[in-house]
């Protein structure tokens, strides 16, 4: 799309100081103001009574005003700090920073390929003005100055690459996938999944300067050692940004944090706090010494291992020439979020139902922007498919001996089986004595690890609880064994050989990407393990 863009000279102004429509002038030529300069009438002048649209959950302006007045004065209109808003006429409105004074902030103004730059914006009863840098926290967001073309999607992603690649040693599998994270971020706004970066690597191995590197790219970044809660939502709640969160394993509440993150992941997921709604929503990279010990973050995060490097031949994120490409990038960064904003949207990829769902939700939303793109989404789906994405987490011994447990009993007869609980915990405390481990299971345990397999069909009987597994059990037995991986059984605990097996071959099938006929089966009798696993 063609854009024309009337950013302004600064010896425009001064062209138009003099004359008596100057003011209007400057409304209509989005002319900014220069350093110190004041407009009488008060045309982006930053005013105590400013008055913030209420937020519809994404932190920033997003009501959907009415078309602009064409009559009326703005001295009786209510005047608005906003960072973004989405107009009613197809406007979309984006905070930039003044080009002459970095600590300015004015409106880019877009509406169908015409791009202006502006103090303030009047619609209806309502004058939109600029947020402001009075906030600590907001003065250390990166924005963009201006926005400008950009030749294609894919060369935004190569030259992103090459940012990357020249100031970070980082696997060459995971250069793309880092270009497809910067992309998202400046739509995130428009996904209900948030795309997550775990950067996990040994002390100077380059993990700070990956996020240095994004910091330069990303939508509005915010690189941080530490944050409290009471910030971390502010944050979110004001300027939804790109948080860069360094060594998180050293925060101090590091409990707290990982609650905020897994949190953060899902768009209309909110937290009510002293009667005030917040929300965590956005992308954030996270980098840890090693991956942390919460099985349901690591799932929403794609994995970027970091190894130390003996090359001499990289550039630092603060290097000049550096700098100067990634405030290019933005630039262009910005145009895309312009004219893409509305007609972005995640989607499926032909084969990702192989993908389990967080893993799935994770790749259409690094994938959305380049969706037209299919070679690069079908190397994109490989590479989760590989498990080097979000590698699969290990079950607890608990759950690993359970699971052993009653994978032996649909191999050890044709027919599915009931067992009681207590017969159960037997032969699970049995895989756990031979497993080395000094744990032993109650038959409660045992019942609370059954319903977190997704196990409930449990019924009481004058002898106690009755397990009963039927073909959908086999199934899912057999789904949990191929996700999560179990220690091989030996022979003698699988009386009926894996080719034998419907439910294996099944698997097997799935692997090469055949779709096999399974037979139905049907729950029948009760199994004695004990009897059938007993050493010979």
């Amino acid at each position: 799309m063609a854009t024309q863009s009337n950013r302004p000279r600064h010896g425009d102004f001064a062209a138009m100081a003099g004359s008596k429509s100057g003011e209007e002038d400057l409304l209509a030529r989005g002319n900014p103001r220069p350093r110190g300069s004041e407009i009488s009438n008060g045309f982006g002048v930053h005013s105590p009574e400013l008055v913030r649209l209420q937020s519809t959950g994404q932190g920033h302006v997003r009501d959907e005003l009415s078309a602009p007045s064409e009559s009326g004065s703005s001295a009786h209109k209510q005047n608005v700090e906003t960072d973004f808003a989405e107009l009613k006429d197809g406007t979309l409105v984006e905070l930039i920073q003044d080009s002459e004074n970095p600590h300015r902030t004015l409106l880019a103004v877009w509406k169908n390929g015409d791009l202006r730059y502006l103090d303030q914006l009047e619609y209806d009863s309502q004058v939109l003005v600029p947020l402001q840098r009075t906030n600590e926290t907001f003065k250390r967001l990166r924005l963009p100055a201006e926005a400008n073309p950009y030749e294609s999607v894919q060369s935004l992603l190569s030259r992103v690459e090459r940012l990357i690649s020249r100031c970070v040693s980082v696997d060459a599998m995971y250069i793309p996938v880092l270009a497809d994270f910067v992309l998202s971020t400046w739509l995130v706004d428009r996904f209900f999944v948030a795309p997550y970066l775990s950067v996990v690597g040994l002390p100077q191995s380059g993990k700070t300067t990956l996020l240095k590197v994004l910091s330069l790219v990303c939508r509005r970044p915010l690189l941080i050692a530490d944050i409290t809660s009471a910030s971390f939502y502010r944050a979110c709640a004001q300027f939804m940004p790109t948080m860069l969160i360094d060594e998180a394993g050293s925060i101090r509440n590091n409990r707290a944090l990982r609650h905020l993150l897994r949190a953060g992941t899902t768009r209309d997921v909110i937290s009510v706090l002293a009667n005030r709604t917040c929300h965590a929503y956005g992308a954030k990279v996270i980098s840890w010494l090693e991956p942390c010990d919460d099985t349901a973050l690591n799932s929403r995060c794609v994995l970027i291992p970091m190894i130390e490097t003996a090359r001499t031949d990289l550039a630092g994120p603060s290097d000049s020439e550096v700098e100067r490409e990634a405030a290019a990038l933005q630039a262009q960064l910005l145009q895309f979020r312009f004219q893409n904003y509305r007609s972005v949207h995640p989607g499926p990829i032909p084969g990702d139902e192989i993908l389990r769902p967080r893993s799935r939700d994770l790749l259409r939303t690094l994938s959305a922007a380049h969706l037209q793109d299919v070679k690069r989404s079908q190397r994109l789906l490989e590479f989760f498919d590989s498990g080097q994405a979000v590698p699969p987490e290990p079950l607890s011994p608990e759950q690993n001996a359970v699971l052993r447990a009653l994978y032996s009993i649909i191999h050890v007869r044709k027919d599915y089986t009931s067992i009681q609980t207590g017969d159960l915990t037997s032969t699970v405390n049995y895989f756990l004595r031979i497993a080395g481990e000094s744990l032993r299971l109650q038959p409660r345990k045992v019942g609370a690890v059954l319903t977190s397999l997704g196990f409930s069909n449990r019924r009481r009987t004058n002898s106690g609880w009755v397990v009963s597994l039927n073909r959908e059990d086999g199934e899912k037995l057999h789904q949990l064994s191929e996700h999560y991986g179990i220690d091989r059984l030996s022979e003698r605990f699988q009386k009926i050989s894996p080719n034998d097996c419907d439910l294996c071959r099944a698997v097997t099938a799935k692997k090469s990407n055949r779709v096999p006929q399974v037979p139905k089966g049907q729950a029948s009798t009760t199994l004695d393990l004990r009897e059938e696993l007993a050493p010979h």
